[in-house]
């Protein structure tokens, strides 16, 4: 009986249970408070549907799921940047992004076998986050934030993190490969070469982690005040006079200053602060630094000062939320500014180029909240063997435990120790593989001081020489798998449904 005929019962078509079976997965395995295991399974499922649609069924579909999904799972994520309905059409749009590796996977991998119809998958997810870390929300997003196993995460001091997204969505690909053809020979391969992989990788990073001996260490510490950023600007919003403005950042000032010689006086041999805690107006400045100086020189102590320098009101100068090293000396060491600004954040941008600190401890260097979310910027920590990355940020709830972690995985990638003071989140303090030192998050503790000592010998690693060779290798892999998937256009579609085209 033909397949319309009115008479004929609707057959219940099967992949359906695959994409019922992923929906709630992909919600766990995504956003802000992702389960790392189900950011293995969930692609599983998906991709099973996907594979079993019509491409363009199949294509939308993904598309239409992963919106939603993301729109869910990362709301809150903007915070005051982007408000509704914006944030949705962001989410929207990543959702999209992300259901661009399904289709070409549905594209390629029926016209290929083996090995070469596994990797389809996982090339065409890392070559979209690649990508995607180039536009104005650099690396967020990215499946390798999922995951918080020391050892796995170990592989980006080689790959970066596109090494682990890369094994996340390759085991998709496996997966789909073993339903479709079972346990055949090239399949076998495949599964045997991906568990090996897995296994060597997991090897590799207990290995590092176990050799992560007791080493010589320097006593820093990061100081939270009782006023951040943003109440000073709320504050600043609400009055007329600038003189009420400079009154109060001269009390902000006096606080974290205070705060400062408490911790030089405990031992620290660096203090630093969160991001742009310490309001600066221009015409106070030199009073300022004449103060820290002070500090610096009576107790022998760097200083990492995030400040945001105000302008004149009649000056058409911008915003600079920058860190400014002193020395024991007296001298400014170094200043570095914000390079990665956050959309609609105001203010002028840096160079692109992290300071360079010269200690006895080391050589120190600094980078501001958003810039860690951008790894080829962090990188040059790595390559210029820098020991120690300062780290002043400032966020909110909803992505304070995401942010730190992105922050952790930089300090892995380039083998430095990490110092993040953090505002409206989570200060984090870790040796050069990632272990945590100190953490104290500002929701659930007052305690406004975190001494920790932290190793002065970096790592070198292997990202740090070559950076994102892996990123490019999976997109130069990608072109050649649809090289050699499109010339045998003869090769038949081994998905369900002859009707590969219709929507």
């Amino acid at each position: 009986m033909p397949r319309n005929d009115p008479g004929r019962p609707l057959a219940f078509d099967r992949s359906y249970l695959w994409l019922l079976g992923a929906v709630p997965l992909l919600f766990v395995a995504t956003g802000l408070w992702a389960l790392p295991v189900a950011a293995w399974l969930a692609p599983v499922g998906l991709l099973r549907f996907v594979r079993d649609q019509p491409i363009g069924r199949g294509g939308a579909t993904a598309a239409l799921v992963l919106g939603a999904v993301s729109c869910v799972t990362w709301h809150g994520a903007a915070g005051h940047v982007l408000q509704a309905p914006l944030s949705y059409l962001v989410g929207a749009a990543l959702g999209v992004a992300a259901a661009l590796p399904y289709l070409i996977d549905r594209l390629l991998a029926p016209r290929l076998s083996g090995l070469a119809a596994t990797l389809v998958f996982p090339t065409a997810v890392v070559t979209v986050e690649y990508a995607a870390s180039f536009g104005p929300f650099g690396t967020w997003g990215s499946a390798a934030y999922t995951q918080q196993n020391l050892a796995l995460l170990q592989l980006t001091s080689v790959t970066g993190i596109w090494g682990v997204t890369f094994l996340l969505h390759w085991t998709a690909g496996v997966a789909n490969a073993v339903w479709e053809d079972g346990l055949a020979s090239s399949v076998r391969w495949a599964a045997g070469l991906w568990a090996g992989l897995l296994a060597a990788v997991l090897l590799f990073g207990s290995a590092r982690l176990a050799g992560d001996g007791s080493s010589d260490a320097v006593p820093v510490a990061a100081v939270v005040g009782r006023y951040d950023a943003p109440s000073f600007w709320r504050m600043h919003r609400r009055v007329e006079s600038r003189a009420a403005v400079r009154d109060s950042a001269r009390a902000i000032q006096r606080d974290y200053l205070r705060r400062a010689r408490r911790a030089a006086r405990a031992g620290a041999r660096l203090v630093a602060w969160p991001e742009a805690a310490v309001p600066l107006p221009r015409e106070d400045a030199n009073a300022f630094l004449d103060r820290a100086r002070t500090l610096a020189t009576d107790h022998d102590v760097y200083l990492a000062m995030a400040v945001n320098v105000v302008p004149r009101p009649e000056s058409d100068r911008p915003l600079h939320n920058k860190v400014v090293w002193m020395g024991p000396d007296g001298t400014v060491r170094a200043e570095g500014l914000k390079t990665h600004l956050v959309p609609g954040e105001p203010g002028r941008a840096g160079t692109g180029r992290l300071p360079r600190v010269s200690a006895p401890a080391g050589t120190w260097t600094s980078a501001v909240c958003y810039d860690l979310d951008f790894p080829t910027l962090i990188r040059q920590a790595g390559r210029q063997g820098r020991n120690l990355l300062v780290a002043p940020s400032n966020d909110w709830a909803a992505i304070a435990d995401r942010h730190a972690h992105m922050a952790r995985v930089r300090a892995i990638e380039n083998g430095t120790s990490l110092l993040r003071p953090t505002s409206n989140g989570v200060t984090l303090a870790t040796g050069p593989l990632g272990r945590t030192r100190a953490r104290t998050s500002s929701f659930t503790s007052r305690e406004h001081l975190q001494r920790v000592q932290l190793p002065t010998d970096g790592r070198s690693t292997v990202y740090a020489a070559l950076g994102d060779v892996f990123a490019w290798g999976s997109g130069l892999g990608l072109l050649l798998l649809a090289w050699g998937a499109y010339p045998r256009s003869g090769t038949p579609d081994r998905t369900r449904g002859a009707d590969s085209t219709s929507p």
